[in-house]
């Protein structure tokens, strides 16, 4: 038996490479790959391929990035989310179920299927977004952190769906709804007691001796995710549903980083199975019987979702840039819209058609929308003027237009707010322009001259006294918008001194070849400031206590 499981695994494993190599040839996510590479096997290997073995493999695979997510779900992340993230990601997972719902019902689907399927394309892929986000640079962008954080809580979210929908699965041959109702109450306050207990008590002390040994550390980890899982399993509701709670048990430790880095190996691995196991599930019947619904589904999430991102981001008073670049991040579906939709079809409440649609949808979102993120810029400057139709701010008359400022500061996010703290303290005669609306009203609370608009929209800096200054500092370390704003001061003339900051040699050699005065690189300064400090202090402990001291201090108004 063995053999023949070797040289499977080696067929599907040699495929998806092969897929995923010509995926980023093609600039693709690996996912993409993945599924097709299972479609190639489902339609001319599939004499070669045990079913029951992917099976398999992908319901670890599943276990393992559940746990991933529960891992990840540290209470203190949604202090971190803030309003915009919460109110954003709530009002899309509202506005696209309904309008969703209604859809599938227009479609011909029954209430229950559509009401699965429209709950399963409200999330969008946390692992896709954030990668992709990593690969443009954009993770510490205003909107990189918005899409993170209502990413985030699409997954609670979706955490709680996966719940309750495996807990009522285990009473449903129970009769009446609220007989199942009550159960299910009183079986997830056993669960929340049990959970507490082992938080508190338990896991604690074994974590503690678990650490001080890597590979112990690692086997006590899967310990705990497949032993809550199995007792799930065992206990009559999912093992996806276990899964959960193990990641979550494990989200306080503080050796948490250290157990995701080295559970997330194994995850990805599987993961590979579980993509490939949704491709090898896709059949000509699922397409001939559902290619429309996958085509008008595929388009709702395409538009209608950024669209909805959209008009709640502007009610929140966002820019129109900041609120494009976020709502494109909704335009896919999510890994967990394909195991709701199994979990809906193996309880029989859908067919596995179903499930063969949301591949499709899946596949066509994904790869779309993975190259919307990545030409955001090009995309934004093709429908510019359609937004500006529905954007307002341009056409406002601003506060400080008519004054005359020495300084004009760009940015008041962490570094920006630093230098606005110097110049506040030493009088100076400054500015302030921002694109974040929630920093805007903290510093018109504290009486700062403060203008709401985004650095690189022309139509905004024409509206700006840059004329008069004799020095304007960009804190923002995005090279395009740097690169806007120096071309704009080139066109009129400007004599202003002008300061910006890069995260890379390449961006910077950019900037000052554009005519900046100065390139402020923050890792090269904090290299210098370093190799400085070692030279004046050396290994004095006495004179590293009082430079600590200032530092602490600092980090107070970070």
């Amino acid at each position: 038996m063995m053999p023949e499981i070797f040289l499977e695994i080696s067929l599907v494993l040699g495929l998806a490479v092969l897929a995923g190599f010509l995926m980023r040839f093609f600039c693709q996510p690996l996912i993409v790959g993945y599924i097709l590479s299972g479609v190639l096997i489902s339609f001319i290997l599939s004499n070669y391929v045990d079913f029951e073995l992917l099976k398999s493999f992908s319901e670890i695979g599943v276990v393992l990035l559940l746990f991933m997510v529960g891992l990840g779900l540290n209470p203190g992340l949604v202090k971190e989310m803030g309003k915009v993230s919460i109110l954003t990601g709530v009002g899309q997972i509202f506005f696209t179920t309904i309008l969703g719902y209604f859809l599938a019902l227009a479609l011909g689907m029954n209430s229950l299927t559509a009401f699965y399927v429209a709950v399963a394309f409200t999330f969008s892929s946390t692992v896709i977004v954030v990668r992709l986000l990593h690969e443009r640079g954009d993770t510490e962008t205003l909107y990189g952190r918005i899409s993170i954080g209502f990413l985030l809580v699409q997954d609670f979210f979706a955490m709680v769906f996966l719940i309750i929908i495996s807990a009522f699965s285990k009473f449903s041959g129970a009769g009446a709804f609220w007989n199942s109702f009550n159960l299910f109450v009183l079986y997830l306050s056993l669960i929340t007691l049990f959970s507490f207990l082992l938080m508190e008590y338990v896991i604690p002390k074994v974590d503690k001796v678990a650490a001080k040994n890597n590979e112990l550390l690692f086997l006590f980890s899967l310990a705990v995710c497949f032993i809550i899982a199995s007792i799930f399993r065992l206990a009559g509701f999912s093992m996806e549903m276990g899964a959960l709670l193990a990641g979550v048990l494990l989200a306080s430790s503080p050796y948490q980083r250290e157990i995701a880095s080295r559970i997330k190996p194994l995850r990805d691995f599987f993961l590979v199975i579980f993509f490939v196991f949704l491709g090898f599930n896709i059949n000509l019947k699922s397409i001939s019987l559902y290619w429309k619904e996958a085509l008008a589904f595929s388009a709702f999430i395409l538009i209608i979702n950024p669209l909805i991102v959209w008009v709640l981001m502007k009610f929140l008073g966002y820019s129109k840039k900041t609120s494009f670049f976020a709502g494109l991040t909704v335009a896919q579906i999510s890994e967990f819209s394909i195991i709701l939709l199994i979990m809906g079809a193996s309880l029989g409440h859908i067919s596995n058609e179903i499930v063969g649609l949301g591949t499709l949808v899946g596949l066509i979102t994904i790869a779309v929308s993975s190259y919307a993120i990545s030409f955001a810029d090009n995309i934004y400057k093709k429908v510019k003027p359609i937004l500006e139709i529905f954007w307002l701010e341009d056409n406002l008359e601003l506060n400080n237009s008519e004054k005359k400022f020495d300084i004009i500061l760009f940015g008041c996010d962490r570094l920006g707010g630093d230098i606005m703290e110097k110049l506040k303290k030493s009088r100076a005669n400054f500015l302030v322009t921002e694109n974040n609306p929630e920093i805007v009203k903290n510093l018109e609370k504290k009486k700062i001259n403060v203008e709401f608009g985004d650095a690189d929209d022309w139509s905004f800096l024409e509206s700006l006294p840059l004329n008069y200054a004799k020095l304007i500092i960009s804190t923002i370390p995005d090279k395009d918008i740097n690169l806007v704003l120096l071309r704009y001061l080139k066109k009129i003339k400007s004599k202003s001194a002008v300061v910006c900051v890069a995260n890379f040699s390449e961006h910077a050699k950019s900037i000052y070849k554009e005519g900046a005065a100065y390139v402020v690189m923050p890792h090269l300064l904090g290299r210098k400031y370093i190799a400085d400090l070692v030279t004046r202090f050396g290994s004095d402990k006495k004179k590293y206590a009082s430079e600590k001291k200032k530092h602490l201090h600092e980090l107070k108004f970070v």
